[in-house]
């Protein structure tokens, strides 16, 4: 009897997963009056939210408890294509938000969630800050493998390769529709802002395809900066700052391994494409070789 006890109790353990809160925003970049989309999955049915401004000081600027959110599997190609979970609540961005680097922390009693951030752009550039901190996201994500891989051999997940990829641990697109565990911001940018901002620098933020996608902005700041681990570029972002440097514009690189890699942004920025061998790449065969990855 104890001995069947214990074989059930065993069972029991087993088979209960660990409580688990994870997430990512719809976008990584944003302007005031834009709605933030929070895609969750989690097996403890409601969370608390808190959305912090992280610079000089931790300034929290949005909160709410009980949010309703649901489990929800991770596909075969998350880390290359996506989550694809649909949006468990979202938050319109107020004027009163000051561009910066800001983190969702998600929980439920003990259980902590993952650090899902996002940056606010000044929806008008150049008006409160002369001065672009532009962040090496894309740097973040080629080195995260959560869903599957990374950009990395030696940085892939090996359980998920033997089991839906043979043969091949290195990623050749990784997007942005996922959870990232790596805190990168904390280890290079942050330091940086923290100082900037305590000896009165005025900084607006973007992220690296803001360079790209929204070039516009960077004729209205005398200083673009690059700070930490900068490695990924698109080709579009470099001619996008080389033409700011044309017109008169400043750029700093308190970075190092910069704009080492080319990649080719895909989904709008949402995801970034590298083929470490060349003639793998299909731009190869055919295709603008100027854009070769």
């Amino acid at each position: 009897t104890i001995l069947a006890f214990i074989t059930l109790l065993a069972s029991h353990l087993v088979s209960a997963a660990d409580p688990f809160i994870q997430g990512y925003p719809g976008k990584r970049s944003y302007v005031a009056g834009e709605d933030v989309t929070f895609h969750l999955s989690t097996n403890v049915g409601k969370v608390d939210v808190e959305i912090t401004r992280i610079g000089a000081e931790r300034e929290v600027v949005w909160s709410k408890k009980g949010i309703a959110a649901g489990e929800h599997p991770v596909p075969r190609h998350a880390s290359s294509h996506g989550c694809d979970w649909p949006a468990a609540f979202s938050v319109k961005i107020p004027k009163s938000w000051p561009s910066g680097y800001y983190e969702a922390g998600t929980s439920s009693g003990n259980t902590q969630g993952n650090r899902t951030f996002f940056v606010v752009r000044s929806s008008q550039p150049g008006r409160d800050a002369r001065i672009l901190l532009q962040l090496s996201t894309n740097t973040y994500n080629a080195y995260s493998n959560w869903g599957g891989f990374s950009l990395y051999t030696y940085w892939g997940s090996a359980h998920w390769n033997k089991k839906h990829e043979p043969g091949d641990v290195l990623g050749r697109r990784v997007t942005f529709q996922r959870p990232l565990y790596r805190d990168d911001f904390r280890r290079w940018e942050l330091p940086f802002i923290q100082w900037a901002e305590r000896n009165g620098y005025k900084i607006d933020y973007a992220i690296n395809s803001d360079l790209e996608f929204h070039p516009e902005m960077l004729e209205h700041y005398k200083l673009v900066l690059s700070v930490g681990h900068d490695e990924y570029w698109s080709a579009p972002m470099r001619d996008h700052l080389e033409a700011h440097i044309t017109n008169g514009g400043n750029v700093a690189f308190f970075s190092g391994n910069t704009a080492w890699w080319q990649v080719r942004s895909e989904d709008g920025g949402r995801a970034i494409v590298c083929y470490r061998d060349p003639k793998k790449d299909p731009f190869h065969a055919g295709g603008d070789h100027r854009l070769l990855t």
